[in-house]
């Protein structure tokens, strides 16, 4: 895999390629210090702080301020931040050259010498902006303002807003990954999709380019035996090609065995090159056969854990792309074989760690929880331009929209909020028809690929009555209390499908002197001391293990987040309980029933 060579910022934090599934050689990061202003009193646009700011502080670029890594206090009630700073003279001469910022919560607007060059509304999707033609000879300036609201109408997670619940976290406003320019052709890639038919043993390349085009589009791929397969065809006029490649004796991806193929697109025109990025694709099939989740056509038992993707330091951002890797490496070393990314679209930096480490991922749509068209607006866009950004990476093996009905309450007697679930699962997969869709985590079953629950019941006995009473009658309430939620709606019949318990566990234990008892979130009763934690902990994954409806688990949850101390590691990563006494009990689980 061709690694590219970065001009790179003196001691610039996050120096690693922000976009690893499509890089080209050249590249500036702008990561480091910039001129930052907090706008308590929104008062920076009619000042013309998009020309330049006031008396500004200095930021981090790509922490969030307020963090540590940042340095830059920001006013706790703040809804407005602007950044500032010279671009450095670019080494390179290109047609165009792009602006990337990998995200920034919640609305940017970017401006080049005074003119305004973008604007973009979203937390987590990248933004991209053409700033050629606005570039000067020297001392070109960059200025960003970046808006939040606190507001559930905007997707944002576990982000607290004007209502905090018990498990939400402190919210974050600005830039949270990383600054970086390009040099590109006018005519380019600018995204690869990748479609694998196990049966055939084909590879179908989905090359997207910037405009329509008569280029010529070439495709090589490595073997693992050295050998290399090419393709080319034109893309006569059209803004995407389709090609495919024959792949004798694939080397499959798997959580055993994750290889990875390098390739190679081009684009020539009079067979002159005029743009060539480096990608790679894992080859694996993901299909539904009775009830039985298929991995390249063997069965896969699911051994999942929650991962929220907050960090010490940095918070939304981890402070070196070493913190992301250790966070893959120590959920496979628990026994983990999945990680659902809970609320936040992760930083592809992660997806790139978890494709080359054999962790398999699914994503997941932070979420609104007031229903409006505002609603649906911001979260359709978002949610098309996610799954274009990340369709990509082999990990990927589940996309989830939604989560425990957050945003759509009243599915069951309003009909248009069933209607948008059921448009975004439809929407996903023609979108990426490949992969399975779980369109709304842990109950109200309407649309979706597998059929998942979440039961915070902590015993085993709780937990197999529960899970025989839903299987029997899905359109039953699947918890007690004052807003039961049904485990499926009315004339969805999820039964035939897989069923997977997505969210349990949840067992709280203080390790550290940071929170008290009496502040932490957890489920059930406070174990006494970690033999406590342990026993419990074992008792619930072997009641799931003797649970053979089931087709995998979600275990609730990684870390230790601010007040949720129900973590099987605390914030900092240390571990509660031994891995070595943990990873038995959880790669245990489901064993006898498919492949690891």
């Amino acid at each position: 895999m061709t690694q590219s060579n970065p001009t790179q910022l003196d001691s610039a934090p996050r120096p690693e390629h922000p976009r690893p599934i499509l890089t080209r050689p050249e590249w500036l990061n702008l990561n480091g210090a910039w001129s930052f202003k907090a706008d308590p009193d929104q008062i920076g646009q009619a000042q013309g702080w998009s020309s330049a700011l006031p008396a500004p502080d200095t930021i981090i670029v790509p922490f969030a301020p307020g963090t540590q890594a940042s340095g830059a206090p920001c006013p706790e009630d703040c809804l407005t931040v602007w950044y500032e700073r010279v671009m450095p003279e670019l080494p390179w001469r290109g047609a165009e050259t792009l602006l990337h910022i990998g995200a920034a919560d919640h609305t940017t607007t970017i401006w080049i010498n005074g003119h305004q060059v973008a604007h973009h509304r979203g937390g987590y999707s990248p933004i991209t902006a053409d700033i050629q033609p606005f570039l000067g000879a020297t001392q070109n300036r960059i200025v960003i303002r970046v808006s939040d609201t606190t507001s559930w109408q905007q997707p944002r997670g576990k982000q607290a807003g004007d209502t905090r619940w018990p498990i939400d976290y402190d919210p974050i406003i600005g830039i949270w990954q990383t600054v970086w320019l390009e040099p590109v052709p006018a005519v380019r890639i600018s995204q690869v999709h990748y479609r694998f038919d196990l049966a055939e043993q084909r590879l179908t390349v989905i090359t997207q380019l910037s405009k329509h085009s008569e280029t010529a589009v070439e495709i090589e791929i490595q073997q693992p035996n050295g050998q290399r397969l090419r393709v080319r065809g034109s893309a006569k006029g059209r803004s995407t090609l389709s090609q495919t490649l024959q792949i004798p004796t694939p080397r499959l991806w798997h959580p055993q065995d994750p290889h990875l193929y390098p390739v190679s697109i081009r684009l020539l025109t009079d067979e002159i090159e005029t743009d060539c990025v480096e990608s790679y694709t894992g080859l694996r099939s993901l299909s539904v056969s009775d009830d039985q989740i298929l991995l390249n056509g063997e069965p896969i038992y699911l051994r999942g854990v929650l991962d929220q993707g907050y960090f010490p330091e940095g918070w939304y951002t981890a402070t070196t792309d070493n913190a992301l890797k250790q966070d893959v490496e120590l959920t496979l070393a628990l026994g983990f074989n999945l990680a659902r990314k809970h609320q936040k679209f992760e930083d592809p930096r992660y997806l790139y760690w978890a494709d080359r480490l054999g962790l398999m991922v699914w994503s997941e749509m932070p979420s609104g929880r007031i229903f409006s068209e505002a609603l649906m607006t911001d979260l359709t866009q978002e949610w098309t331009a996610l799954v274009q950004r990340d369709q990509a990476h082999p990990c990927i093996v589940g996309w989830v929209p939604f989560n425990e009905s957050w945003g759509l309450w009243h599915q069951s007697t309003r009909r248009e909020q069933r209607h948008f679930a059921d448009a975004i699962y439809h929407l996903t997969k023609a979108l990426d028809p490949t992969r399975p869709v779980i369109t709304n985590d842990g109950w109200e079953y309407s649309t979706g690929d597998y059929w998942t629950l979440h039961l915070y019941d902590s015993t085993a006995a709780t937990l197999q009555s529960r899970l025989a009473s839903l299987t029997q009658n899905p359109a039953q309430s699947i918890h007690d209390g004052p807003n039961p939620r049904l485990g499926a709606l009315a004339g969805a019949d999820p039964s035939h499908l897989p069923l997977l318990l997505t969210e349990c566990g949840g067992i709280g234990l203080v390790t550290t002197s940071d929170i008290g008892e009496a502040d932490a979130f957890f489920y059930g009763d406070m174990p006494q001391d970690a033999d406590a934690f342990l026993a419990r902990t074992a008792a619930l994954l072997s009641a799931i293990n003797d649970t053979p409806r089931l087709r995998g688990f979600v275990w609730t949850q990684l870390t230790d987040v601010q007040q949720e101390i129900n973590g099987l590691l605390d914030f900092h990563r240390n571990p509660k309980v031994p891995l070595q006494v943990l990873r038995p009990l959880i790669t245990q689980t489901g064993s006898g029933r498919a492949s690891q």
